[in-house]
């Protein structure tokens, strides 16, 4: 069922709208005013929000609440539902990552097309990557538990973090492929929070600069990134391009070439990487 937050200063004008909804299958709550709404979708599990522009705090809370649903980087569904608000409010507001509009006049006409809308590219996504889990690690998926945290030790641990750039420089290297942080390798779904990571911007943060690090800056282009939530919890997943030359992993001060072989990648030697690299990126190794 879809979980829906209702964020609007008149709960009982929103409550009467919802009831007309609720044949839709969904499943409202409902927030007064911008600070309880951030308490909720911080604390709770929410796919969709309906946001009042003209509500608590200040003149335009709901602004207000969207520019903190971006700092925060909440991964929920923003949907502007305001009787009020000039064309400069509602551009802000989509600017602010709202990803559609609807006044209130038009509301049971126009809203349940909106959500679906809305919901269509994330479901997609959720079924795919639920897809990936259940069909378990090959020779072009990985799953990695942490980015940085032994979950032994519950300490961080470089390791880890070698364990997962090595994986990426391996699908670059050969065929290209999908690695999940935040599932273990049975399947299960631990989500991002044991990497102990302020919020989900820190840790896209710390991935990038260690991707930066190990791999070059001038290889972003080879990857894809995302954060998705899959039952009620934020994975994180990286689609990895086939590279067109060689890719070695800076580590501990060595370059070290690793090369994706059935559900596990391995560590050439100079010879077998140079055997490779003739073989897989002639016009690479003829430089």
């Amino acid at each position: 069922m879809i979980k829906i937050l209702w964020a609007d200063d008149q709960p009982d004008v929103a409550q009467s709208f919802a009831s007309c909804l609720k044949e839709e299958g969904y499943l409202f709550d409902y927030a007064s005013c911008g600070n309880e709404a951030l308490t909720k979708i911080t604390t709770n599990d929410y796919d969709v929000i309906l946001v009042d522009l003209a509500m608590p705090p200040d003149r335009w809370g709901g602004l207000w609440l969207l520019e903190k649903i971006n700092e925060l980087n909440i991964n929920i569904i923003s949907i502007v539902v305001s009787g009020e608000g000039t064309q400069f409010e509602t551009i802000k507001a989509i600017r602010l990552g709202a990803s559609d509009y609807v006044t209130k006049d038009k509301l049971l006409v126009e809203l349940p097309a909106q959500i679906s809308s809305s919901l269509e590219g994330e479901y997609k996504i959720r079924k795919q990557i639920q897809s990936l889990i259940r069909s378990g690690e090959s020779d072009c998926v990985e799953f990695k538990s942490t980015l940085r945290m032994n979950l032994r030790s519950q300490t961080k641990d470089p390791e880890i973090e070698l364990a997962v750039f090595k994986t990426i420089a391996g699908f670059l290297n050969a065929s290209g492929g999908e690695l999940l942080i935040g599932v273990t390798d049975a399947g299960e779904i631990l989500g991002l929070q044991e990497d102990a990571f302020a919020n989900d911007d820190k840790f896209q943060l710390h991935f990038w600069n260690k991707f930066k690090e190990t791999l070059g800056a001038e290889l972003v282009n080879l990857i894809e990134t995302r954060l998705i939530k899959v039952e009620g919890k934020s994975i994180f997943h990286v689609l990895c391009n086939k590279s067109d030359t060689a890719i070695y992993l800076s580590w501990r001060h060595q370059d070290l070439f690793y090369v994706r072989v059935g559900p596990q990648t391995d560590l050439l030697g100079i010879r077998q990487a140079v055997s490779y690299i003739k073989k897989h990126f002639p016009v690479n190794s003829s430089q």
